[in-house]
This record gives structure tokens, sequence and C-alpha cells, in this order.
């Protein structure tokens, strides 16, 4: 296998042509101490065995930063999803044209990356920062980071720096920081023999930008981020490879899964399962008691002996563990793929759980949430896997 690493930075603001932005609706703000920054990079990777790219070939893919700053944000609103993205799943979830193009966000292209007091470096030093950094995978076929951003930022507006990655090609539309649009291909979501090529696909992309793509980012451009203490999550597909990372990654420390079935090792009902690190399963309605038809939940909690807890959220549907979830609340009834719970609430729901684990597993602070049933939120569900 040809392999190479090399990265090419160009944090540009994008630009979007929307002509009328007066009455604009807003994504839910962050609720953390800091205002959250976005910078969008280009990590060179040569894959020649790429599933999803043109004759199995891609060098390249997408890495956006979530992190705190302490700017404030712009007067004016931006959207905060590249319109070819907005368009995509405006057609193909049944929003009202223009539903999603219009959205805006307070995160802030470019912003100045959060210095803490005795942070600095001196000059020509790498800086690191005290908060721990956090991967995430999206979907496989999206959507893509972008159409993550209320949790995403979240978590940045309480000092985790999240690095979100976009492989060209399988996602439906990523824009890079030069400005090059890619579209993504059809996925045939019934071939497990795709699904999987594209399971290793995201393994690598991870590996590489956690072996040498993070560390050149600092390096080269003395960013604030923590290279020694990780976690990683993501939605989907992304939540599997999440996992699958894990027990590749000595550097990862805890791993979650946003419903997302398991492949490779994890799935496996064996020993080789076991990830011997701190694991969380968040799962929709369909992941509750019964497991609906993914066995690879039911099995994976019997061969851990690390930290772990499983949950499910009465009302929810796979599409309720992304952007979608809010998505809805916007045009009732357009999206009949998402569940009937408040999607105000289960951005609630989200944000605070996974912001309690990473906050319990890289941070070492305790969260009573964690511990079983809240009456905080009643919709959520414990189960005991001893």
């Amino acid at each position: 296998m040809a392999s190479y690493y090399r990265i090419v930075v160009c944090a540009t603001s994008i630009v979007l042509s929307i002509s009328n932005l007066a009455g604009a609706i807003s994504i839910p703000p962050p609720t953390g101490p800091y205002g959250v920054g976005v910078r969008k990079y280009t990590i060179e990777h040569f894959n020649d065995h790429d599933p999803v790219a043109p004759n199995n070939v891609s060098t390249e893919f997408l890495a956006t930063i979530f992190y705190p700053t302490l700017e404030k944000p712009q007067a004016s609103p931006e959207p905060y999803l590249n319109p070819e993205t907005a368009a995509v799943f405006e057609r193909a979830w049944n929003y009202t044209a223009g539903a999603l193009t219009s959205l805006t966000s307070t995160v802030q292209q470019n912003a100045t990356f959060l210095e803490l007091k005795g942070d600095s470096a001196k000059e020509g030093k790498v800086k690191r920062s005290p908060y721990p950094t956090i991967l995430f995978g999206p979907g496989c076929g999206g959507p893509p980071v972008e159409g993550n951003t209320i949790l995403l930022s979240e978590l940045a507006s309480y000092g985790y720096a999240v690095i979100g990655l976009d492989h060209p090609f399988e996602q439906p539309f990523i824009r890079y920081p030069n400005g090059t649009g890619v579209d993504g291909v059809v996925i045939d979501y019934n071939s497990i023999e795709l699904i999987t090529a594209i399971y290793e696909m995201r393994l690598e992309d991870n590996a590489a930008f956690l072996e040498q793509g993070l560390i050149e980012l600092v390096r080269k451009f003395n960013l604030p981020l923590n290279t020694t203490h990780l976690g990683a999550f993501g939605y989907s597909l992304g939540g599997a490879a999440a996992f699958g990372s894990l027990q590749n990654n000595g550097g990862l420390v805890s791993g979650l899964n946003l419903d997302g079935t398991l492949f490779g090792d994890p799935a496996s009902n064996s020993s080789v399962a076991d990830e011997r690190k701190p694991t969380f399963l968040v799962g929709s309605e369909g992941h509750g008691g019964g497991y609906g038809t993914d066995h690879s939940w039911a099995t994976f909690p019997l061969w851990q002996t690390g930290y772990q807890r499983r949950i499910s959220t009465n009302g929810t549907t796979h599409y309720d563990f992304c952007d979608d979830t809010f998505w809805k609340t916007l045009d009732t009834g357009a999206d009949h793929g998402a569940g009937p719970i408040n999607g105000l609430e289960q951005v609630r729901v989200l944000n605070a759980y996974v912001k309690a684990y990473f906050d319990l597993t890289l941070l070492g602070m305790d969260s009573s949430i964690l511990d079983g049933p809240s009456p905080e939120f009643p919709e959520v569900l414990f189960y005991d896997e001893s």
C-alpha cells in the first residue's frame, strides 16, 4: 500500500451567496463560557484503495476544527451550511427549499484560538491547550461534519477542540478551504461490502490524522491543540469508526458512539471486541432494550472490561443524532425519518450526555447523569450490562 502524509493548509472564510438573511433562524447557540471558532484544513493522504474515489485513488480529506475563542460573534448572521449541502438534504429529507440554506450560527470563521493565562508558548515553541482534543466522524453519506455543528460547537464552548473529518466523494458535498467543492457519489447502503470498505477507509483517515496530521498542524501553525489527551466519537458509521480507532490508537483515551452499528473487531461476539478503555453507546429508541435488528449492540457490552455505559432516548430515530433533530422543528412533518421527540429537547439530551462523558473520561469530572436515570432527562433509559 502506498502511503504518505503531508499537510496543506489554507484556513479561509467560506463565501456563501445568500441573498437575504434578514429574519434568518439560528441554530441553538452553544451554552458554554467561550465563543466558538471554526477553521478548515486540507489534509493530504494518499489512498490507492479508496472505495468511493474515481479510479479508487484519493489524495486528501478535510479536517474541520471547532475550538474555543474569546472573540464575540459578528453582528451579522452567517449561514452555517454550504448551500450545496443544504440543498442536498432539503431534497433528500423533504424540507422546503431554502429552509436549511438560510440557517445561521454564532460560530465564527477563523476566530482567534483561546489562550489561557500562562498558556502562551515562547516564540517558535508549540502551544498546547490544557483542554483535551476530540476527534469526530460524521455518518456515512452525511450529513457531513458541518451538519453536526450544534453538538460540536457545544463541546468547543466548554474548552474542547473538536476535529471532524470529512472524506471526499463519500459525503454528498464538501468544500475545501481553497473554495473547491467536491460532490459525492451515490452510496448503496444495502451493500455490506461497500459499507465495510468505507468503514476501513475511515479507520485509515483517523490513523493518518492522529499519527501525523494533528501533529503537523500544531507544529506548522503553532495551534494550541492538545495532541496527547484525546477522545473520539461519531455519528452512525462515524461512531463505529470511533470505536475501531479506539482499539487501534494508544493516544485515544475514550470513545462514544452515536447510534452507529458496529463493524470490525468491536462487532465480533468474542473477546477481541474488548476496547479495554471507556466506551459509551448512545442510541435511538431502536437501540433500546430489544436492540432491534442490530446484534452488534447486544454483544459488544458483554465483552467490555473497561468503564461502559449504554443509553437510549425514547421518541428518537437514527436521524435525531445529528443536526436534523433541530432541522425538523423548522418544517413540521417534512422529515418523516426523524422521531417524534421535540428536537430542542433532543439537542439538550445530546449536549448534556456527550459533554458529561468526556468531562468524566478526559477531565476526571464526575456527573450524576451518567450514574443512572435522571428526573432531568426522563426520556433517557439506562441499561445494565453487567
